[in-house]
C-alpha cells in the first residue's frame, strides 16, 4: 500500500539473503498495536526489511520462503529476533512480536536458541510473542507441539498469526499452546461488507475469548473497522488507520508522544 515502507522487491536472490543473515542487511520495522479502549500503543510488532542495491528497504517475503527452501529460515529469525532485541530494550518493557515460520517448529532446540537471542540483550523471552502464520499451506509437523510447549516454558506468548486465512484455525487453537489471536486483514475486511464473513468473525472472536486468548485485528483501516472490532471486545488493533510500520527511531518519539 501507499505509504508503508517496504518496498515491493524483485525476486528473491541467495547472496541477498545471506547478506541479510551475516553482514546485517535485515532492518526491523515496528507497527504499533493499540489497545481498544484507550487508543494508546500497548505493544508492537516487529518487520523485517530486507537491503536491496535497487529498491532500497523491501518487504522479506519472497526471502522468507527462500530461506525455508534452504534451510536457512532459523539463522534468519535469529539474526531478526537480535535485530528486534537491540531495539526493544528502549521501549520501556513494551511487549513486542516476532514472525517465526512454522518450519522452525520441527526443531525442539529452536525454542532455546531463540532464547539465547533475546537474553543476550538482556530482556526476557515473557516480553515476547511469537506469531506463528497460518497463511501458507504448510502443516504443523511431529514435533510442532513440543516445541511450542517449550517456548512457552521459556516464557514466550504464542499467536495465530492470520487467523480467518485457513481452514484449520480452530482445530490449531484447540490443539496446540497459544495464548493469542490474530485476525487476518482481509478477514476483517470482509466483516464490514458480507453478513456470512461478519457472523464467522464474531464467532471466532467469542470462540477466543471463551479460551482465555487475546484478540488482536490487523488491517483496521477506517473507523467503522474500528467501531466493530470495539463492540466486539478485542483487546488491541493494528491497521493504517491508527500507524504505519516505522523504523525504530520512529517508533520511540510515538511512544513518548503517548
Amino acid at each position: 500500500m501507499a505509504g508503508d515502507p517496504a518496498r515491493r522487491a524483485p525476486a528473491a536472490s541467495a547472496s541477498l539473503l545471506e547478506a541479510a543473515i551475516e553482514r546485517g542487511g535485515l532492518h526491523p520495522f515496528f507497527h504499533a498495536k493499540f489497545s481498544l479502549g484507550a487508543r494508546r500503543i500497548v505493544g508492537a510488532e516487529a518487520l523485517a526489511r530486507i537491503a536491496t542495491p535497487t529498491s532500497g528497504l523491501a518487504s522479506p517475503a519472497a526471502y522468507v520462503e527462500l530461506a525455508e527452501r534452504n534451510h536457512r529460515i532459523d539463522a534468519l529469525t535469529f539474526v531478526m529476533a537480535r535485530a528486534v532485541a537491540g531495539h526493544v530494550k528502549d521501549f520501556d518493557g513494551l511487549p513486542c512480536s516476532i514472525n517465526i515460520s512454522p518450519l522452525s517448529l520441527e526443531r525442539v532446540e529452536f525454542a532455546g536458541q531463540l532464547a539465547s537471542a533475546i537474553t543476550e540483550a538482556g530482556l526476557a523471552c515473557s516480553q515476547f510473542v511469537l506469531e506463528v502464520t497460518e497463511s501458507r499451506v504448510l502443516e504443523y509437523g511431529a514435533k510442532a507441539f513440543e516445541t511450542m510447549t517449550a517456548l512457552r516454558a521459556l516464557g514466550f506468548g504464542l499467536a495465530i498469526d492470520d487467523f480467518g486465512a485457513g481452514a484449520s484455525n480452530i482445530d490449531r487453537l484447540r490443539n496446540y499452546p497459544f495464548t493469542e489471536v490474530k485476525i487476518d486483514p482481509a478477514f476483517t475486511r470482509l466483516a464490514m461488507d458480507e453478513a456470512f464473513a461478519k457472523a464467522a468473525l464474531v464467532s471466532c472472536v467469542r470462540i477466543a475469548r471463551d479460551h482465555g486468548l487475546k484478540v488482536v485485528a490487523e488491517g483496521v483501516e477506517t473507523q467503522e473497522m474500528w467501531d466493530f472490532m470495539s463492540w466486539l471486545n478485542v483487546d488491541e488493533a493494528q491497521g493504517f488507520l491508527l500507524s504505519r510500520p516505522m523504523q525504530p527511531a520512529d517508533f520511540r518519539e510515538a511512544l513518548k508522544a503517548g
